[in-house]
């Protein structure tokens, strides 16, 4: 019992940490014939091209004639995550059952019930982590370096803009 209640504050705290929305933060990563390929916030839209701001602070201007494909998806939980989530859930619960047996006597079966508790909490993070990988998914523009195509579409892009001013970095 000394082990049970740590282990799931511990579990539930991680899962809390993990479970953190990002309201309105859109991830955009921009595919291009001419450079690599950056993740980061889309700071302007113009019908010439994209203002990105990546993780690391630098403000990059795509040009449309370099953008292969530009593809806007929501930030939160992923496919990793939740697999891993899923995963610890069944491992601390099995634990958590296994701590309850305090002479020792069921060992084996406690073992092969933590198994089964940890292999079915991966196959239901394994699900949840799909459908929220592809809830996630919300835009997907195919430039090919298309201007014609750029200009009819890049509106579609307005409401993923993120308006915050950009990120101060100071190198020391």
């Amino acid at each position: 019992m000394k082990f049970f209640l740590p282990l799931i504050c511990f579990c539930c705290i991680s899962l809390c940490c993990i479970a953190q929305s990002y309201n309105g933060d859109y991830e955009v990563k921009v595919v291009s014939y001419r450079y690599k390929t950056t993740k980061g916030q889309l700071k302007k839209i113009t019908p010439e091209g994209i203002g990105i701001e990546d993780y690391r602070g630098n403000y990059i201007i795509y040009r449309t004639p370099d953008i292969v494909k530009i593809k806007v998806k929501k930030r939160g939980l992923t496919f990793g995550k939740a697999v891993s989530s899923g995963t610890l859930l069944g491992l601390a619960i099995g634990g958590g059952l296994w701590s309850l047996d305090e002479n020792g006597e069921n060992a084996g079966d406690m073992a092969k019930l933590t198994v089964v508790l940890t292999a079915s909490g991966a196959v239901v993070g394994t699900a949840v982590g799909g459908i929220a990988e592809l809830s996630n998914k919300k835009l997907t523009l195919n430039v090919n370096g298309n201007q014609e195509y750029f200009k009819k579409n890049y509106q579609r892009l307005e409401k993923y803009v993120n308006h915050a001013p950009e990120t101060l970095h100071v190198n020391n």
